[in-house]
């Protein structure tokens, strides 16, 4: 489960970095092989899905995650970051610490309107329901209880 969770959170930012509209699950496959240059990242997804063991979804995961990390820096939106995995704290995983993509971000906006809102995002971040994303009644009640 939590392997198809990080293929799909990984699809979904490809998409957001090619400024594509990350469909729901039905389409999302389909929406990220159409993006062109999403062949490698496929790859070492497909492979950590279909992996028999931990250590092996996790080497996928790793050159996954350096896929993604270059092609973050391939924006030029901030300082080329390292695009390596780390510890994750004392346990013997590997993780791209993705907080410090995301910080980078963050520091990297000027307009000071755009500084004063603070961290947004989509409902669809929150919420995994078509049928619900589908009506904005629940789309807006989710976003105003999160923060969002």
């Amino acid at each position: 489960m939590v392997t198809a969770r990080l293929t799909r959170d990984l699809m979904r930012l490809w998409l957001l970095m090619r400024r594509r509209y990350p469909p729901y699950s039905k389409w999302l496959g389909s929406a990220f092989a159409r993006t062109g240059d999403a062949a490698g990242l496929g790859r070492h997804l497909a492979a950590a899905l279909a992996a028999a063991g931990w250590a092996a979804r996790e080497r996928e995961f790793v050159l996954a995650y350096r896929i993604a990390a270059e092609a973050h820096n391939g924006l030029g939106l901030t300082e080329p970051l390292d695009p390596g995995t780390r510890a994750y704290y004392d346990r013997p995983y590997q993780v791209l610490d993705a907080g410090r993509f995301a910080a980078a971000l963050t520091a990297a906006i000027t307009d000071p309107l755009v500084r004063r809102l603070g961290p947004a995002g989509t409902a669809d971040q929150v919420l995994d329901s078509t049928p619900a994303l589908g009506d904005l009644r629940y789309a807006r009640a989710v976003t105003s209880l999160s923060g969002i």
